[in-house]
């Protein structure tokens, strides 16, 4: 039996210092934890803050393309024309009685021509407010738009008068983003192209289709081509599609596929660099694991 009156001071108080101890390893664990605890929510905050901007920048976004599409919508159908806008992929279709094509062929029919020019007019009035100011400004040797090479060249009797692109209200602050393209999309019904024809295929006479409207447009208001986008380029451009993107299958309908479509592709305003949705994806895994959706 140990007798603890022959201990010295510190073996009888050896017990409390390993109580102490581990007291202290426990204290500096909480104390880490709390450390950890408030980076984890500091950067779990910053990550949000980025999910929240770039919310707003999709909704910025599709507020401005919404507003660019009805707006040239309206114009078109107070010309009596029949146009549909699918806001979710950013197109304005026009229907059979806007711009349709013969069988066959890649140049309108021609009760359609003066739809083109009034098209013309609508995209020359809006569009420009959705360009960057460097991409908005015309060469300085046009004035009413009808200048080509220097000279002056009669429009084609389709077209309307000249636009004026001040008339229409920017409002750039609520309506920020810019437009990047303007696709003409050119579109066949599913009938093969006939044999001796000059075009291969649907897809080709799609195309052309597609460059013959985009030519036609550029007749009656030659600043659309001098749009640009903010890296220089110009918005105005074309595709074809063949029978690959069809609005209806019935045959006693096949001419509704022989259309136009034009499809709006956005960009951020100079200055905003948007917040890719992968990128804070991949941020969240790096710091807070693989495991986190």
């Amino acid at each position: 039996m140990i007798d603890k009156s022959r201990l010295s001071p510190d073996e009888d108080q050896g017990g409390h210092s390993y109580l102490a101890s581990v007291s202290d390893l426990v204290s500096a664990l909480i104390f880490i934890f709390i450390i950890m605890l408030a980076v984890f929510a500091h950067q779990l905050a910053n990550v949000t803050k980025k999910q929240e901007e770039r919310v707003e920048d999709l909704e910025a976004e599709e507020k401005t393309r919404t507003r660019m599409l009805r707006d040239i919508k309206s114009r078109l159908e107070k010309a009596g024309m029949r146009v549909e806008v699918l806001a979710d992929q950013g197109v304005l279709r026009l229907s059979d009685n806007a711009i349709n094509f013969p069988s066959g062929s890649e140049v309108p029919v021609p009760e359609h021509h003066v739809n083109v020019g009034l098209l013309s007019q609508a995209i020359a009035e809006v569009v420009p407010c959705y360009v960057s100011p460097a991409g908005a400004e015309a060469p300085s040797h046009i004035d009413d738009g009808r200048i080509v090479a220097g000279h002056r060249s009669d429009p084609p009797a389709y077209c309307q008068p000249p636009a004026d692109p001040a008339t229409y209200q920017c409002r750039k602050q609520e309506f920020p983003w810019l437009l990047e393209t303007l696709l003409i999309e050119g579109h066949t019904d599913d009938v093969p192209v006939a044999a001796g024809n000059r075009f291969q295929d649907n897809l080709e006479l799609s195309s052309m289709r597609a460059a013959t409207v985009h030519r036609m447009i550029v007749a009656c208001e030659p600043r659309v081509e001098r749009l640009l986008s903010a890296d220089n380029f110009p918005i105005l451009s074309t595709s074809g599609y063949g029978f690959t993107r069809p609005v209806t299958h019935d045959s006693d309908r096949a001419g509704e596929n022989r259309r136009i479509d034009l499809r709006f592709l956005l960009e951020p305003p100079e200055g905003l660099v948007p917040s890719r949705e992968l990128d804070v994806q991949k941020e969240v895994r790096e710091r807070f694991g693989e495991g986190t959706p």
